[in-house]
Parts: C-alpha cells; sequence; structure tokens
C-alpha cells in the first residue's frame, strides 16, 4: 500500500542543520516517494525581516542585509525546516517554528496582539462532530486561537456533505478527522492535533477531556451531548455549541462558579433531564426543545421538522451558515480563552432577519 492511500495525516518536521535531519532528508529524496518539493525559504526571509522592520519593504539591499544577520553561521542551508507531508509526497521548506507563527500570524497584530497570540498558544480546545466543527477546528487553526487542538468524530465524508465541509471530491469516503487534521497540518504543521477517530464514548471521554480549556460541541448524538456537559461542569470547562440555524450560538460557562448552580445551557435543563439524555438513544421531541427550543428555530427549519426522515434525509444545513458559525464560535472561544467578557448566553447572529428588520 502506497502512502497516499494510508491514513498519515501528521507532517514530519525535519531539521537540515542536524545530522539526523541531514540524513532523513536524504532517505526521502533516494525512496521516490517525494513528488514535489517547495523552497520558498528567500521569499519567506524578506517577509520576515519586513514584518520587523516595515520601514525597509521595497528597499533590496536592506532587505538582503537584514536576511544575512539573521542567518547563523551555516547560512541559508542551516536555517529552518523541511516539512514532509507523506500523504501529498511533499517536501516543503519552511522558516523555524517561533520565525513561521511570527510572520503567519503578522497580519492579526493589532487584532490579536502578540502576547495574545503566545497566550492563545498555551490553550488547547477540542472538537466534537466534523461538520460545525471543521469550521470551528478551521477558524481556530487560521487565526491560531490555541495551541492543541483535539478533533474526534467516527463518521466519513459522503457527497451530501460536501455541501457545508470544505473539501475536495477526492476526499469522499474517507474520515472526517483525517480530512480536517491534514488540513490543519498543510496550513500550520506547527499546531499540535491529536485525534479521536472513534468520535467521544464513554471510553474515551476523560482522554478527550483532559488538558482541555475549551469543548466546542458540534456533534449529531443526543446522549454525547448529555456526557459533554455533565463532564464539563464537572471539571469545570466552558461549552460552545453552535447549530446553524438562526445562527443559534450557544456559550456555555461552565468555568464560572455562579454558573455551576443554574443547570445545563444556561438553566434550560436540569440534572434530572440531562441524565435521562445520557441515556437516550435518539432524539426526542423534549430533548429537542429543551437543546433547540423549536419555537424559536427559522421559518424554514419549523417547517423541515415534520419531513425529516419522510422528504428529508437530515436537518437542512447551507456552508454559508456553517462558516459563519463555527468563525462566531470560534472568536467567543477566543474571548473566553484570553478572559475577555462573554457571558453565559445564548445568541442568534443572523443576517436574513437583521436585512428584513432593517430595510422592511
Amino acid at each position: 500500500m502506497n502512502e497516499f492511500t494510508t491514513l498519515s495525516w501528521q507532517p514530519e518536521i525535519l531539521e537540515p542543520a542536524t545530522p539526523a535531519g541531514e540524513a532523513r532528508l536524504l532517505a526521502l529524496r533516494s525512496s521516490g516517494s517525494i513528488r514535489e518539493e517547495w523552497d520558498t525559504l528567500d521569499h519567506q526571509l524578506a517577509e520576515l525581516v519586513v514584518t520587523r522592520n516595515p520601514k525597509i519593504k521595497g528597499q533590496p539591499e536592506a532587505i538582503a542585509g537584514a536576511i544575512q544577520e539573521l542567518l547563523p553561521e551555516g547560512g541559508r542551508a542551516a536555517y529552518g525546516v523541511w516539512v514532509h507531508y507523506p500523504w501529498r509526497g511533499h517536501l516543503v521548506r519552511l522558516l523555524p517554528e517561533s520565525a513561521f507563527i511570527e510572520v503567519r500570524t503578522n497580519r492579526n497584530n493589532n487584532r490579536i496582539m502578540p502576547i495574545e497570540r503566545d497566550l492563545l498558544s498555551t490553550k488547547s480546545v477540542g472538537v466534537v462532530g466534523l461538520s460545525v466543527g471543521q469550521s470551528f477546528a478551521m477558524s481556530i487553526a487560521m487565526e491560531r486561537g490555541a495551541g492543541r487542538i483535539k478533533i474526534a468524530d467516527f463518521d466519513t465524508l459522503e457527497l451530501s456533505n460536501v455541501n457545508r465541509i470544505r473539501t475536495g471530491v477526492h476526499q469522499l469516503g474517507q474520515p472526517k478527522w483525517l480530512i480536517t487534521a491534514r488540513e490543519i497540518a498543510e496550513i500550520d504543521p506547527f499546531l499540535r492535533v491529536e485525534v479521536f477517530p472513534e468520535g467521544v464514548n464513554e471510553d474515551n471521554i476523560d482522554a478527550f477531556l483532559d488538558g482541555l480549556d475549551l469543548i466546542c460541541d458540534a456533534c449529531d448524538d443526543l446522549a454525547t451531548k448529555a456526557a459533554l456537559r455533565l463532564n464539563a461542569r464537572a471539571r469545570r470547562l466552558p461549552v460552545i455549541m453552535d447549530t446553524s440555524d438562526r445562527g443559534m450560538l450557544d456559550v456555555e460557562r461552565y468555568d464560572q462558579p455562579e454558573k455551576i448552580a443554574s443547570g445545563y445551557l444556561h438553566g434550560r435543563i436540569d440534572e434530572a433531564s440531562m441524565d435521562m439524555f445520557l441515556q437516550c438513544k435518539a432524539w426526542t421531541t423534549e430533548a429537542l426543545h429543551a437543546f433547540v427550543d423549536l419555537d424559536n428555530v427559522s421559518e424554514r427549519g419549523r417547517a423541515s421538522i415534520p419531513l425529516l426522515g419522510q422528504e428529508l434525509l437530515a436537518w437542512p444545513q447551507v456552508y454559508t451558515e456553517v462558516a459563519s458559525g463555527g468563525a462566531f464560535a470560534a472568536q467567543a472561544a477566543r474571548r473566553i480563552l484570553l478572559d475577555q467578557f462573554m457571558p453565559d448566553v445564548r445568541l442568534y447572529i443572523n443576517l436574513d432577519e437583521q436585512f428584513a428588520e432593517s430595510f422592511s
């Protein structure tokens, strides 16, 4: 079996200045497994020195001088890393980790300050379910809103998923966790990703939650939703849930002592009900009301309910709502992780309704 059909998802980071790194690079190049090499280190170095001193932008001699001062004794050959992506057969030359992060996040500056970026790099978030959850995970990765991301999903990609999961048709049949883990690695190989290919269940929930600072609940299973909240409350972990319909975003601050006594989902669900949901094999009307509040779903969402399993295979979702929901959830997560104001709240962030209200 060749490397392109395996479940490899972790990039291999090689330091060419070390004997081990040099030997591994030689072995890879000799193996015939490398299809392409990408070496844009000179451009990355120029970008690095310009981000540190914007005044020299457009001054080739000043840039060249700044690069020369930056390089170690071994020169260009001893600087940076090579990243091997086995599922693509690619070798990519990059700046060393700290410089890579500095340049990649430079355009965040003054929206996310470097000191905040460094604090976020110490945080860990967990994502359960990879539809809306994929959008959340990718938003976290793009902003570097955490240093470690745990992802859990047991499902594989189907063609009907491609209306809302950003990937290509060549990934059909692949596990959703694998697609997400690889995409994160291709954006930032220095982000730490841990995978739970069986999803979250009774046997692994402790391992999944250990070390987390925040949970994103984007799963469809009622019992898993209940288990996540029962454990989050016990561990005092905040939970974020986005359901996409009407842009509904739930921020559950189980990390705040005053919220511990108020029950679950802003006091909507008591302990007995949550214990009951933990035993449920399928969604009930009572559970839908408790988690989603069917009286407040969108008009088209409400009309869809009696059609589920008859004319509709599943709850309708569109990419714009999934993408924006994941982004809003990641923004809420950033505020929590930076200890900025973010209440225990259910929000509706619906552009269609804002247009209707503003221009009707």
